[in-house]
């Protein structure tokens, strides 16, 4: 819905070349898709496996999960680097940042919108148990903009668990049409977002104010993400992606240890964030440089999980509610979910998500012929 504000003003052709300065683009290959979809895949079974075994083991995995390393972040940061490296390529695609932004909301809310449907019911069927006042049109509205955590008065009410990163991807696709609209050089992005998250971290520090850093930090990822793109283009030199990836590096190391070293966290602690991020950053790098060939049963079930990750996002948690109702918080519980939102995910992909793009695709080209 942030999309659509930004329709009268950017509802012009433009040359591909142009978009982010980056040189033109050529075919995407098999072997980038499946570097894309393998990463996927991959971090949306982390995020899964995480929200399922701290849902159903609790105590059992305090400890691990929120001092030493959490797969769930692991996996958030490794979707952030994707969508960093994909988005110019998106661009990069698009006839016009009008077709660009109608493909991303018919990517993101069909599927969104149903999950938060059903979850809705849920919670009026008595199965799912919230806090505080459900009123269906404030839901609605703090869901469509992604605010609900922020807005809905009550972090309970959010219907759609880990919908705060659609938040931060919704900022970066915004960020991205800007960044395409001035033209800055990848340079001065990498300046700007540098000296910018440096001066939040100082801030955060000298005015004794624990800022989301954490939050922050996940469109520093976007943008080494970005980083990683201009090399695979052969638009900057090896030196130059060096010096700016450990600059990028330093900063959101010096960004945690303040949010979670300085200041105290409920949730992590900063060596675990540490840990977690770096794992992230050491599965999107596996792939990055040694990418899959697509002729093995492996590369087919990473291409495939690549392809239901979103629905294996979204839908995960509504699975776990259900099999909490039917089997409580047992082994067979937590062993179901990972099979329900499997079969859950396939489905969606397939009735919700496919028609969804290509319904996408069909209204660009008809604002293209128009």
């Amino acid at each position: 819905m942030y999309y659509l504000f930004f329709f009268a003003v950017i509802n012009w052709q433009f040359p591909r070349s142009h978009i982010l300065n980056l040189k033109p683009m050529t075919a995407p290959t098999q072997n980038r898709l499946l570097f894309i979809d393998s990463i996927r895949g991959i971090a949306a079974v982390l995020v899964l496996f995480q929200h399922s075994y701290e849902y159903f083991f609790r105590e059992q995995v305090q400890e691990i999960g929120h001092s030493i390393f959490h797969f769930g972040q692991a996996g958030v940061v490794a979707f952030f680097l994707v969508s960093g490296f994909i988005i110019p390529f998106s661009l990069e695609r698009s006839s016009t940042l009008t077709s660009f932004f109608i493909h991303r909301i018919f990517r993101i809310y069909p599927l969104y919108l149903v999950v938060l449907l059903i979850n809705l019911l849920l919670v009026y069927s008595g199965i799912d148990q919230m806090e505080g006042e459900v009123n269906p049109f404030r839901i609605l509205f703090t869901h469509l903009f992604f605010v609900q955590e922020y807005l809905a008065g009550n972090w309970s009410l959010n219907l759609v668990v880990g919908s705060w990163t659609l938040f931060i991807e919704a900022i970066w696709y915004l960020a991205a049409a800007v960044l395409f609209r001035f033209r800055l050089s990848h340079q001065t992005i990498l300046n700007l977002a540098i000296l910018g998250f440096l001066i939040l971290a100082i801030a955060s520090v000298v005015l004794h104010i624990r800022l989301p850093l954490g939050r922050m930090g996940m469109l520093l990822h976007c943008v080494m993400g970005l980083h990683f793109y201009r090399r695979s283009q052969n638009a900057i030199s090896s030196k130059t992606f060096i010096a700016y990836a450990l600059a990028l590096g330093v900063v959101q190391l010096a960004g945690l240890w303040v949010a979670y070293g300085y200041f105290s966290s409920d949730h992590f602690t900063v060596g675990c964030i540490m840990t977690s991020w770096a794992g992230a950053y050491a599965l999107f790098l596996l792939f990055y440089y040694w990418k899959p060939k697509g002729k093995t049963k492996w590369d087919s079930v990473l291409s495939y999980l690549g392809s239901i990750s979103y629905s294996l996002y979204l839908s995960h948690f509504t699975c776990i509610i259900l099999m909490d109702f039917v089997l409580g918080k047992t082994v067979s519980g937590f062993v179901a979910t990972l099979f329900l939102t499997a079969l859950v995910s396939h489905f969606s992909y397939r009735l919700i998500e496919k028609p969804g793009i290509a319904f996408g695709k069909r209204i660009t080209l008809k604002t293209v012929d128009s």
